[in-house]
C-alpha cells in the first residue's frame, strides 16, 4: 500500500473525485482545495509529499499560486513535490510552470492507471 500526502487543486468536480478516488484506492492520503486562494494558503501551510496544481483556477491561477509561494519564505515542513496537472500545452506555460513547479503533466493524455503510475515516479524521485 501506497503512503504519502496528496494536495490535489482542481475546480473540476468529476476530475477532482476522479483523482481522489483513483489515488485514495491506491492508498494515498488525500486533500483538496478548489481554488487558488485555498491553494495558496495549503501549499503555505505545507507538509505535502505532492500537490498536483491545476493552472486554470478561479480566484489565483497555479502559475500565480506558485509565483507566490516562491517568493516567501519556504515553509518550516516544506512540500516536497508540485506537479502541474492542466490541460494547456503550450511551449510557453510548459516552460513557465517548469520554471515553478516539478513537473508537468497534460489532463487529455492521463488515465487514471497512468496518473498513479506518474505519482509513483514523483514520490520516488522527490523522496
Amino acid at each position: 500500500m501506497n503512503t504519502g500526502r496528496i494536495l490535489i487543486v482542481e475546480d473540476d468536480l468529476f476530475l477532482r473525485e476522479l483523482y481522489i478516488d483513483t489515488l485514495k484506492t491506491e492508498g494515498y492520503q488525500i486533500d483538496v482545495a478548489e481554488d487558488g486562494e485555498e491553494a495558496l494558503s495549503k501549499i503555505k501551510l505545507g507538509g505535502y509529499d505532492l500537490v498536483l496544481l491545476d493552472i486554470i483556477l478561479p480566484k489565483i491561477d497555479g502559475l500565480e499560486v506558485m509565483r507566490r509561494i516562491k517568493s516567501e519564505p519556504s515553509p518550516q515542513n516544506p512540500n516536497k513535490c508540485v506537479i502541474f496537472l492542466t490541460n494547456l500545452d503550450k511551449d510557453e506555460e510548459i516552460k513557465a510552470a517548469l520554471q515553478l513547479g516539478n513537473g508537468y503533466l497534460i489532463k487529455s493524455k492521463i488515465t487514471p492507471g497512468n496518473l498513479v503510475e506518474e505519482v509513483r515516479v514523483y514520490l520516488d524521485k522527490y523522496k
